[in-house]
């Protein structure tokens, strides 16, 4: 039930007027404190929630002005204006005539305590978006469900009265306000005739044509710009291309809805719009958990009871009961004085060292789980190499402060700096040099280093975590994770998943404080919810339910070695990344048919200079040794972008994922690249001299044009026929948008194709994978990345050729679904991962992911395609 259930009331039910506070300088005021909530009907505006004639600027002072209000209003238990902004970034709020309804993420619903509404009237009105739209009345919107859906009916039909609004944006009266917005009868619009072309389609989303699906369909509808296109509701009528009319028309579960078009692509756009409202646009609570799929058959806790429930956000499936360990910030003691220059500064030189390869470690660890977060770690070590803040904390202790306190001191300025700029992306990094500094200060100072886990069972409570501290529970006896703050698609979220660690995140700031360790506790992202002291009731259900989910990881194991074949017969190969040579005995442990990716960025990162061609001959040969004959694909050395080489010159790119990287990069030093074809090359013969046959191919990645792929074969070729060594397949990485657009040129020449899904995506969406506020975001959705998948897929197709998908996609049960719906013949995942793909592929019908996996390259919109995937109940 969500965002308007406090927007409207009838005249009679209203106090006298509240007093309008002066915001002219909002975006320096204190945050009030917490008062009261509205003490308005269910349904109802109290005069407290309205704001007249605010002499706000832009909507940064609107959104954070309203988050102010709510938070006095005591709608939601913090700062809301993150939520906001975020929103906004996302699509824009604006409905029509000068109204405007901004409200949160999914994401910060943990923030919110009850429903409520803040209406701001700025009568001079302020620019809302890039398309010119001004605002002159903003309703912002604290949600919590779904009930504001007739609520938002009534305020759409309100703004598709142009003088009522412009009276509204005007009028001195907060009466007039509420008597407007608590109207129950409005002309909504007038009966217009379908067009000529027209088709009907059912609404089969439970919550109806609100906010998300109106937004979906407009978006859509937008792009046939030569096109008219009418939707019809009974009586209501609507033009496609305005969301606030579609909003207007009051759709819900079960209406026919009549699509009609005219123009030149008529049929395509009546065909396709009316294939998505009968496919399902959006599910608002569903969407909450697009990025993993929680298990099904796996029961939530029915009505759980205890102390304490706190209702969350499911991070990683499954369900775990232990004594409660919390995880505090830790209080060290930094002495300020030094013991010395020169000793102080050689302490600073080890730990840094020391942290490098603590940070490596961490890094290596998780690069086959979850390579995206392992890229951040990468990161974190530049961190500890930047020379303006080593410099800094040397000139610190050169005057006579300790190493501790000076590298303290030089990150906090650090973080101080990047705080006070606007750039998102810039002040993303905050994290990361927080958790640099605790690493280093923890290595300066091993007296009073760390946290001291519980060697027995326990759940972790925690404000939050960062990538290196969920990374750092690996091999600990931790059953479950809970945490006040982040979302299903933070960074911890998915290393948790990567980690098979049950977790529920977002369940309130502050909702921990009190709560002690030892005490007993259930995690279950089934239910969303983290249980305190469970009843008896609640315990035995909690402990039938991990029977249950042992069973059903047992029954996954038992059968991890068989292969992945649909119900109607479709195989698909899953085979396993892997990042080093000790990972290839996993990829037979659990299941994997080959390495479908080996990074050999770990033969070059490590090393202290290139190594040699031995040196890299030895290395493959240990995993072939494990391997056999199985698939074994090599790609040359992506180093670059987030994998610098200490030992190369380098040159500073403001941009290095743009840069010199991969392939480009392999060009820029031949000797090096020919060497390791040589190692590639001389394995294989020496695998077939000791085996008789040999599994290694060859991928080149970053390849962006013809011209590239054509180089590296010839090169290829020719350390080939100098070695006299066998023929191996040749293929690419799919990973530049360029590279999906000639497919069917490449497609002619290559053996194979392997998508890399994490790179395609950051290049597609323009998403910087290593900024933790946007890589949690790279859509994998998207249907625009579909498009090009589906592309590649199909050229591959047409010229007998084979494509595989490495990379997070493949990992994820529902993504890898719809892959398979696409035509990718291979899935290469984490070893961890095998046993659980290959069961969802065993579960459903390949000719049934194809008719879905088509409807998704219909949609125009993530959402719309992740809550078609929620549920495979039709794929079976």
């Amino acid at each position: 039930m969500s965002f308007l259930k406090r927007l409207f009331a009838s005249s009679e039910e209203q106090t006298e007027v509240a007093s309008q506070p002066d915001t002219a300088a909002v975006a320096e005021a204190p945050l009030p404190e917490p008062s009261p909530a509205p003490s308005s009907t269910p349904l109802g505006v109290a005069p407290e929630q309205v704001f007249l004639n605010q002499q706000l600027s832009n909507k940064a002072q609107v959104l954070e002005f309203i988050a102010q209000q709510m938070l006095a209003l005591g709608l939601v238990n913090g700062d809301y204006s993150n939520a906001l902004k975020a929103r906004e970034e996302k699509v824009s709020t604006y409905l029509l005539n000068g109204v405007a309804i901004p409200h949160g993420t999914n994401e910060a619903k943990a923030l919110v305590v009850k429903s409520g509404v803040v209406v701001v009237q700025i009568p001079q009105g302020l620019l809302w978006n890039e398309h010119g739209d001004m605002v002159k009345l903003a309703v912002g919107i604290a949600a919590t469900g779904d009930d504001h859906l007739p609520l938002l009916q009534k305020l759409t039909a309100v703004v598709m009265d142009k003088d009522l609004s412009q009276q509204l944006a005007s009028t001195s009266d907060v009466q007039a306000i509420i008597s407007a917005l608590g109207a129950s009868q409005f002309k909504v619009s007038e009966v217009l005739p379908d067009f000529e072309l027209s088709q009907s389609a059912q609404v089969v989303d439970e919550a109806g044509m609100h906010a998300r699906p109106a937004s979906i369909i407009s978006e859509q509808a937008a792009s046939y710009s030569a096109t008219e296109i009418r939707l019809r509701n009974g009586e209501n009528s609507a033009d496609a291309k305005s969301m606030a009319a579609i909003l207007a028309m009051g759709a819900q579960l079960g209406d026919s809805i009549v699509v009609s078009a005219q123009g030149e692509q008529a049929e395509q756009a009546v065909s396709d719009i009316a294939a998505m409202i009968s496919a399902g646009l959006d599910d608002e609570e569903a969407s909450l958990h697009a990025e993993f799929n929680p298990l099904e058959g796996l029961p939530g806790l029915k009505q759980p009871a205890g102390s304490a429930v706190l209702k969350g956000m499911a991070a990683s499936p499954g369900v775990a009961l232990a004594p409660i360990f919390v995880l505090t910030e830790q209080q060290q003691h930094v002495e300020r004085q030094g013991q010395g220059a020169q000793l102080e500064q050689a302490a600073l030189s080890k730990a840094l060292r020391q942290a490098e390869q603590v940070t490596d470690d961490l890094y290596q660890s998780l690069l086959a789980k979850a390579p995206n977060e392992a890229a951040i770690l990468k990161a974190q070590k530049q961190l500890l190499k930047d020379a303006s803040i080593v410099k800094c904390c040397e000139q610190l202790i050169a005057q006579g402060n300790s190493a501790a306190w000076s590298w303290q001191q030089a990150l906090a300025e650090q973080i101080e700096a990047l705080a006070q700029l606007s750039d998102e992306r810039l002040k993303a990094r905050i994290a990361d040099l927080k958790d640099v500094s605790q690493r280093v200060v923890d290595l300066l100072l091993p007296e009073q280093q760390g946290i001291s886990f519980p060697e027995q069972e326990f759940i972790l409570l925690a404000s939050d975590l960062s990538p290196s501290q969920t990374a750092g529970l690996e091999g600990k006896p931790i059953k479950g994770i809970a945490t006040e703050l982040g979302g299903p698609n933070s960074h911890m979220a998915i290393l948790a998943r990567a980690l098979g660690i049950p977790a529920v995140v977002g369940v309130g700031a502050g909702k921990l404080c009190g709560v002690a360790n030892q005490q007993l506790a259930i995690v279950d992202p089934q239910s969303a919810c983290l249980v305190i002291q469970p009843e008896p009731d609640t315990l035995a259900e909690a402990e039938h339910n991990i029977q249950l989910w042992q069973q059903m990881r047992e029954l996954e194991e038992a059968h991890q070695h068989e292969p992945a074949v649909t119900k109607d017969g479709r195989h698909i190969d899953v085979v396993c990344n892997i990042a080093k040579p000790s990972d290839a005995s996993k990829v037979l442990e659990h299941g994997g048919e080959g390495a479908g990716l080996l990074r050999t960025e770990f033969l070059f990162e490590s090393a202290p200079e290139e190594p040699s061609i031995d040196q890299q001959i030895e290395a493959l040969k240990v995993i072939v040794k494990e391997l056999g004959s199985r698939q074994l694909v090599v790609r040359t050395a992506d180093i670059g972008g987030d994998k610098p080489v200490s030992w190369m010159n380098m040159p500073h790119e403001d941009n290095p994922f743009l840069g010199v990287r991969g392939l480009r990069l392999s060009f820029k030093h031949p000797a090096m690249f020919e060497r390791q074809l040589e190692a590639i090359y001389r394995t294989a013969a020496w695998q077939v001299a000791e085996q008789g046959q040999t599994g290694l191919h060859i991928m080149f990645p970053m390849v962006a044009k013809m011209s590239e792929w054509s180089k590296a074969a010839a090169l290829a070729e020719q350390v080939r026929q100098r070695l006299d060594a066998p023929v191996l397949p040749l293929g690419i990485m799919v990973e530049v948008p360029s590279a999906a657009l000639v497919a069917d040129t490449l497609a002619k020449h290559v053996d194979f194709f392997s998508i890399g899904s994490n790179d395609l995506t950051q290049y597609t969406l323009a998403m910087d994978r290593l900024n933790p506020e946007l890589c949690c975001e790279a859509d994998s959705y998207h249907p625009g990345l579909l498009r090009l998948i589906s592309m590649t897929v199909k050229a591959a197709a047409a010229n007998g050729k084979w494509v595989g998908v490495c990379g997070n996609m493949a990992a994820d049960p529902n993504i890898a679904c719809l892959l398979v719906g696409l035509g990718v013949e291979e899935l290469s995942v984490s070893p961890a991962n095998v046993a659980a793909v290959k069961s969802i592929i065993r579960s459903v019908d390949y000719s049934k992911l194809q008719i879905k996996a088509e409807k998704a390259l219909q949609m125009c919109s993530s959402e719309a395609v992740m809550a078609m995937y929620q549920s495979h109940q039709d794929l079976v």
